[in-house]
C-alpha cells in the first residue's frame, strides 16, 4: 500500500529505514567490537548476567542457530564467557567478561544517544508514533509465532 500524498510504500519506508539506521549503528559501534546485528546480545547478557542459552533463545526471539553462531563470535572476541551451570551439567550459562563489561557502558551509552536522537525527530508525537510502531511489531508477529 502506497501513501497517497507521498506515492511511498510502507514496507519500502521501513525497510530503508532499518537499512539506514543498521548502517549508522554498525560504523558506531565498531570500535565496541559489536555491529548492528550482535550489539544487543551484549546488552541483554549484562542485563540477565548467568542467564542460560535457552531462556536467551526466548528473550530475544530469533532462532537457535542465529543466537548459537552470534554467541560463539562474541565469545571468540572475548566479550562473552560461557559457563556450565554447576546445578546442571547441561545448561550453560552466559555472562559478560571484563572486556564485555567495559564495553557495554560504551555500547549502551551509544544506544541510549542514538535512541534519544530518534524519538526527537519523532516530536512532537514520538511516545504516540512509538507506541504504533510496536504495535504494529506486536500485530504481525501475534499472526505468525513460528517465525519467532
Amino acid at each position: 500500500m502506497t501513501h497517497k500524498a507521498s506515492g511511498a510504500d510502507l514496507a519500502q519506508q521501513v525497510a530503508l529505514l532499518n537499512m539506514v539506521i543498521t548502517n549508522q549503528v554498525t560504523e558506531k559501534l565498531a570500535p565496541y567490537e559489536v555491529n548492528a546485528s550482535n550489539y544487543f546480545y551484549v546488552m541483554k547478557v549484562a542485563e540477565n548476567p548467568g542467564i542460560s542459552k535457552s531462556d536467551f533463545n526466548h528473550l530475544v526471539h530469533l532462532n537457535h542457530s542465529t543466537i548459537t553462531r552470534a554467541i560463539n563470535q562474541l565469545t571468540k572476541k572475548g566479550l562473552i564467557k560461557q559457563s556450565i551451570d554447576p546445578k546442571d551439567k547441561r545448561v550453560t550459562q552466559l555472562y559478560l567478561t571484563e572486556k564485555g563489561i567495559r564495553l557495554n557502558r560504551g555500547i549502551k551509552q551509544y544506544m541510549q544517544q542514538l535512541n534519544t536522537e530518534l524519538m526527537t525527530r519523532l516530536a512532537p508525537d514520538s511516545d504516540t508514533v512509538f507506541n504504533h510502531i510496536v504495535k504494529l511489531r506486536q500485530s504481525i508477529e501475534a499472526q505468525h509465532p513460528e517465525k519467532l
